[in-house]
């Protein structure tokens, strides 16, 4: 386990630009496994010239040219800076970051700052990007690792010094503002795990579908784990209001739902439309093994969501996505027929796989906690019963 910085060996310049209005500074970078935790920043002061005062800090989700979503969670403000060094400024709780999500880190303040040309563009220092392990920052348009949504690297911004508030997401010669920040692969003491955290908003179109049908993502654990979620991305599209009527989890070897994990009449945390919203559930153990999350949708009328073409397969999830305990295959290491199946129909265990666009995603999460010590069996068709600890034995 370790810790990630796009710049741990070098120092930024020692004067900064001359400036006196307002500025956000920010870096564009991705994480390129799961199980990856945002720790906190690092800004770089220069010796002379620069303010000292505190700063705020935001994490941004671009999922557009110039758009992005705030990620809450991560904005922190600063104490007083110091000259000359990089500065770390730590969140109280590390975040966990998506699997083909891009990020800005950014800044906000008023006066001079730090700034070198031509960085990130072809022929200079970082026209690849930037790689540290799991953690990974895009070049300009022009590099060999160019940032999504034509965005260019080195994002600046004059709205305001707010940068929860404004997203820095102007370009200016493939300069580096030297903004940094650090992720772990090391998880936090009592950490859920999902597929896709902190991915507010999925960059893709929503499609309109009015067939009856069950679809959904295959997963497998490591260990004995709590299901805390099922979580469903409802994309703004969608009009009028719907969401799914059914969520459970199937078991893959017998093809049955798990018992306790049926929900027939869900509460979903937020409206249709409102981008991910989950299905909460208490006191169901999963032991080890290879399921299905899934959604249900009747037909008869319009239903909207999200769509990833090839994903599992060329996209995004190619490598399949590794979590803690949580793991999601690709199409190639899916259980036949492939990963990101649906069935059209009454609900049913879902076995079709669309081979036209090679593991389409539709966006269907599951949220688990690791259960240390909690010893069960949940063959689909046991009884159960509720333990001293209020977790549900099983019986078969």
């Amino acid at each position: 386990m370790a810790t990630y910085r796009l710049f741990s060996n070098i120092n930024g310049p020692s004067s900064p630009v001359s400036y006196s209005g307002p500025f956000l500074a920010g870096v564009l970078f991705q994480v390129t496994t799961g199980g990856v935790w945002f720790e906190g920043y690092w800004w770089w002061v220069c010796n002379t010239g620069q303010s000292i005062a505190a700063q705020k800090f935001a994490l941004w989700e671009v999922y557009a040219d110039g758009s992005g979503t705030l990620i809450p969670a991560a904005t922190i403000t600063s104490n007083s800076l110091a000259a000359g060094q990089w500065n770390y400024i730590a969140l109280a709780t590390p975040v966990p970051l998506a699997l083909g999500a891009c990020y800005n880190a950014c800044t906000g303040f008023a006066g001079s700052f730090p700034d070198t040309n031509g960085q990130f563009g072809t022929g200079e220092p970082y026209s690849a990007g930037i790689t540290s392990g799991p953690l990974s920052a895009f070049s300009d348009l022009t590099g060999t690792l160019p940032a999504p949504f034509s965005m260019t690297q080195g994002v600046f911004g004059t709205a305001g010094t707010d940068p929860s508030v404004n997203m820095p997401a102007q370009g200016s010669g493939s300069d580096n503002f030297w903004m940094d920040l650090q992720v772990t692969d090391a998880a936090p003491a009592g950490s859920s795990y999902r597929l896709w955290p902190n991915y507010p908003t999925i960059p893709a179109t929503s499609n309109e579908d009015n067939l009856e049908q069950t679809f959904g993502t295959e997963f497998l654990l490591s260990e004995a784990c709590t299901l805390n979620n099922i979580w469903y991305y409802s994309p703004p599209a969608v009009s009028p209001p719907a969401l799914p009527t059914i969520c459970a989890i199937w078991d893959v070897k017998t093809q049955q739902v798990v018992l306790g994990t049926q929900d027939s009449s869900p509460s979903w945390s937020g409206t249709a439309g409102s981008g991910w919203v989950a299905c909460g559930y208490s006191g169901v153990i999963l032991p080890p093994g290879d399921y299905k999350v899934s959604v249900y949708t009747p037909g008869g009328s319009d239903n909207f969501y999200q769509e990833t073409e090839d994903y599992w397969g060329t996209g995004a999830g190619a490598n399949g996505i590794v979590s803690g305990p949580l793991t999601a295959p690709n199409t190639a290491d899916a259980t036949t027929p492939g990963q990101a199946t649906y069935y059209h129909g009454a609900f049913a265990y879902p076995d079709t796989y669309d081979t036209a666009f090679d593991g389409q995603n539709r966006w269907v999460d599951i949220e688990v906690t690791p259960s240390t010590g909690i010893t069960t069996a949940a063959p689909s068709g046991s009884s159960s019963t509720a333990n001293s600890k209020g977790f549900l034995t099983f019986f078969p």
